[in-house]
């Protein structure tokens, strides 16, 4: 393997909460595309599943210009709209401007960095690669991670990746040496119908209220011991509104939540059957795993 293949990239898990540490390094997670950048014989751009960028984003070609040959690099592809990141316009494909954050360098010198603490493929990427066009080196701070995620959240970016300093890259896996928090924001909403799936789980319809009118916003995972009042039956049933406090990443231009997930939620008040063992809890949406293509 050498440069111009494709190198899985290495994903991380969710932290329970912000944290700050010694020996560890916090920078920015960026709301895009993961993008393996190979600068060797050809220059390619592969998304997190191995597809080509370059094919469905041709503007990035003029990153050639700015990587220098015979590397490998670990970035995000982010659609850049009035100075931040815009995801939807990245799904569209219509950005005024495409920035690639570079975070890694996997290959450089002619040999595979991989098995390098994070520390020293920091001090290469510095040293190889600088901001110029749309090339971003990404930065971030050593230890102070919840001064640098409350500032994340202040900004209304996506979150934090916090990484193990010694740690090496690990491709296609998982590993708890690196961790995101989230920036997540937090509303009470108001349930207003139930969908039953094909398993058997129910889906809140949960909406935004002005005055008597209920604006549909998304769906969420209801408590998995919940029932609407009359009991299993219609794969859909209107309810009699309820509130329940709800998280999410951000809302689209057209009002939607992405990323949603049920906080909280009055048990007495909760238009259905609630069973003892209905705690609150996190209920993920559905379809809210990992996109093909986002980082990780």
């Amino acid at each position: 393997m050498g440069p111009g293949d494709f190198v899985p990239p290495m994903l991380a898990v969710t932290a329970p909460a912000p944290f700050s540490r010694p020996g560890w390094w916090f920078e920015t997670k960026w709301d895009g595309y993961r993008a393996i950048i190979s600068a060797g014989p050809q220059f390619r751009i592969y998304s997190r599943r191995g597809h080509d960028l370059l094919r469905w984003y041709p503007a990035l070609a003029e990153a050639r210009a700015h990587v220098p040959e015979d590397v490998v690099l670990d970035a995000e592809l982010v659609a850049w709209v009035d100075g931040r990141p815009d995801f939807a316009a990245l799904q569209q494909r219509r950005a005024p401007h495409y920035l690639l954050m570079v975070f890694d360098c996997l290959y450089a010198g002619g040999r595979w960095l991989m098995h390098e603490p994070l520390e020293h493929r920091l001090r290469v990427l510095h040293d190889r690669v600088k901001t110029t066009g749309l090339v971003v080196v990404s930065d971030g701070v050593a230890e102070e991670g919840e001064a640098y995620w409350k500032a994340i959240r202040d900004l209304e970016l996506e979150g934090v990746m916090a990484k193990r300093l010694d740690s090496g890259y690990f491709p296609g896996r998982r590993s708890p040496v690196w961790q995101k928090f989230l920036a997540l924001r937090i509303e009470w909403l108001w349930v207003v119908a139930a969908q039953q799936a094909q398993d058997g789980t129910w889906y809140w319809h949960v909406a935004d209220r002005t005055g008597t009118r209920f604006n549909g916003v998304g769906k969420v995972h209801a408590p998995a011991a919940w029932y609407p009042p009359s009991g299993p039956g219609g794969p859909e049933q209107m309810l009699k509104p309820f509130t329940v406090e709800v998280e999410y990443r951000e809302r689209t231009r057209e009002g939607h939540l992405r990323h949603a997930r049920v906080r909280q939620w009055p048990q007495e008040r909760a238009g259905g059957i609630l069973t003892e063992d209905s705690t609150p809890g996190p209920h993920p949406v559905s379809g809210c795993g990992d996109h093909p293509h986002r980082g990780g």
